[in-house]
């Protein structure tokens, strides 16, 4: 059997995420890696789970029921928190705007189950997170790359995606996986109006929105809305759909995510999701909801030092070594660092030689880019090694690139 000519459009559309296979490259452990944008193991709550555990054991009925089915909606006491914390004074939620999720992966594809028809066109940022192009690349849509610079989302090119009729916008607003920038105020305000001019509903992603080391973010989009339609509107009116996830803050193991959604979408998303998996690890949804109330201001807030300063020694490092004609994101929050090459530089054929020669790997930036180009840059990622790590090895990283600047 040949498999390839039975395989579905949808499987056909689908490409492996470069970052899963560079990782298979990094089994090497002389390989010191900024490629995988992920929480550093070592900061991981693993005494409050043990803690947690040992009190749900405790309690026969709530133990057992842990390891039942659950609703598909999700545990009643996660939604209410959730609800809760991202409730505003102009948008009131309640647990029946919350769908829990295996992540905001599966959020993004029950969004796009939901939302996408094949070929339908949609807005997303260049560069834009590759999990999410991943997801929507096996709905076979037309992708339309809105431009951006250092704050993100350039408006007259989202305005011209929405006029050439975008499905929806996919965004991640705050500190942005790969590029690091975060919208100020007035775009946000501005992607809220362009949204109701020409009805198109806006997928915010909030994965990093916890994860600020100067300042706190803006409002958030939900928020935005919320603001510019007035109270108790959103549910009638909204067009703002939040993605969150507890994999960045908690751990990804739980695989906790969750949808935020008005009441005409968030009926079908639930639908979807039963026929896709049920419902969510009851076990691991305790755990979360145990963890958020009780614990995560105090875990939050010792992240944001631990990473503000890695964030420091990288943006640090990269000023004093890079040369000129590299340009970089200084960014105020989240995990990466995104670095523009001089024109002609191949961060692939980088990549190689930094490995080779350095023993460092980083992310590709082409991958990054809906519709090609991008060969020119990277992405790096500050979150999973010590400052003095990563000052070695962006020393290390610029000498590469100035020699291969000379080089050309």
């Amino acid at each position: 059997m040949i498999w390839q000519s039975v395989l579905s459009e949808d499987a056909r559309a689908i490409k492996a995420s470069e970052i899963r296979e560079l990782l298979k490259v990094l089994a090497d452990p002389e390989v010191l890696s900024f490629a995988g944008g992920i929480p550093d193991p070592d900061l991981f709550p693993v005494s409050e789970i043990r803690l947690i555990r040992q009190r749900l054991e405790q309690d026969e009925e709530l133990h057992r029921k842990s390891f039942q089915y659950s609703q598909t909606e999700g545990y009643l006491p996660l939604r209410q928190w959730i609800a809760a914390r991202y409730s505003t004074p102009e948008t009131r939620l309640n647990a029946d705007n919350v769908l829990v999720t295996n992540g905001a992966q599966q959020s993004l594809t029950l969004l796009a189950a939901a939302l996408l028809d094949t070929h339908a066109p949609i807005a997303v940022a260049n560069p834009s997170y590759l999990g999410a192009l991943q997801v929507f690349e096996a709905r076979r849509p037309t992708f339309i790359a809105v431009a951006t610079d250092d704050d993100g989302l350039i408006m007259d090119d989202l305005e011209r995606a929405f006029q050439q009729g975008a499905k929806f916008l996919y965004t991640i607003p705050d500190f942005q996986n790969p590029g690091g920038m975060t919208l100020p105020l007035n775009r946000r305000q501005r992607i809220i109006e362009l949204a109701h001019e020409y009805d198109v509903p806006i997928l915010e992603d909030i994965a990093y929105r916890d994860l600020w080391y100067d300042n706190p973010p803006p409002p958030s989009l939900l928020e935005t809305e919320g603001r510019y339609l007035g109270k108790d509107r959103w549910a009638d009116d909204g067009l703002v759909i939040q993605v969150g996830t507890a994999s960045k803050t908690m751990m990804p193991a739980l695989r906790v995510g969750w949808t935020i959604a008005p009441p005409g979408l968030f009926d079908k998303l639930a639908i979807l999701k039963q026929a896709n998996d049920l419902s969510s690890s009851g076990i691991n949804q305790m755990l979360a909801f145990e963890l958020a109330s009780h614990h995560l201001p105090d875990h939050v807030q010792m992240l944001r030092e631990i990473y503000a300063l890695r964030r420091d020694a990288m943006v640090e490092a990269l000023r004093r070594h890079l040369p000129n004609s590299v340009h970089f994101s200084a960014p105020s929050g989240g995990m990466f660092v995104w670095l523009t090459l001089p024109e002609g530089m191949d961060a692939r054929r980088l990549l190689e030689k930094a490995l080779d020669q350095e023993k460092l790997a980083f992310v590709p930036g082409a991958a990054f880019h809906a519709n090609g180009g991008g060969d020119n840059t990277l992405r790096l990622s500050f979150s999973t090694c010590p400052p003095d790590v990563i000052e070695d090895a962006m020393k290390r990283l610029a000498g590469l690139i100035s020699r291969e600047a000379r080089s050309a």
